[in-house]
C-alpha cells in the first residue's frame, strides 16, 4: 500500500504512538520508514542572553541536537528489533517549514503525525501542526490518537 513512510518525531507521548503505528503499519508492507524531527529555533529572549554570554545559544543547540540524536538512536534500536530499517532527518527551523522541507526531500507516500488528546473536541487540532501540515504536504497524511 505505501512504501515509504515518514513520521514527525520528537520526544511527545503523540509522536511516540504515530512512531509505533507508522511501525506496525510499514513491518505490514515492507515499506520505508523515517522518522523527521525538527530542532527548532531558540526563542527570541535567547538574544538577550547572548548578549551577556555570547557561548549559551550554541551550547543550547548543540544540546538539543545531542538530545534528539540520542532520540534517533532509541527509534532506531527499537525499529531493528522489529525488523525494520530506520531513517532518521533532523531539519533545524520553525516546525511547520522543516517538516515541509523534509517531507519534501524525503518523499514519503504517507506522513504520519500524533495528534494530542485535549479536552473540547476538534477544536484543539484546528489550526495545529497535523491541521497546517494536512493543508499544506504533498503526501496523504495519517492523525494517530
Amino acid at each position: 500500500m505505501f512504501k515509504r513512510i515518514a513520521v514527525a518525531f520528537d520526544e511527545s507521548p503523540e509522536a511516540a504512538r504515530a512512531f509505533r503505528s507508522a511501525l506496525d503499519l510499514a513491518k505490514l508492507d515492507a515499506a520505508e520508514l523515517t522518522i523527521v524531527t525538527v530542532v527548532e529555533n531558540l526563542p527570541a529572549y535567547i538574544s538577550y542572553v547572548s548578549a551577556v554570554a555570547p557561548d549559551v545559544p550554541v551550547l543550547l543547540t548543540n544540546q538539543r541536537r545531542a538530545f534528539y540524536a540520542d532520540l534517533h538512536r532509541s527509534a532506531k534500536d527499537t525499529a531493528e528489533r522489529e525488523g525494520i530499517h530506520l531513517h532518521a532527518e533532523l531539519v533545524e527551523g520553525e516546525e511547520i517549514e522543516g517538516l515541509l522541507q523534509a517531507i519534501d526531500q524525503v518523499r514519503p507516500e504517507l506522513l504520519v503525525v500524533g495528534l494530542r488528546r485535549e479536552p473540547g473536541g476538534l477544536s484543539g487540532f484546528i489550526g495545529g501542526t497535523a491541521h497546517q501540515l494536512a493543508l499544506r504536504a504533498q503526501c496523504n497524511i495519517l492523525g494517530i490518537r
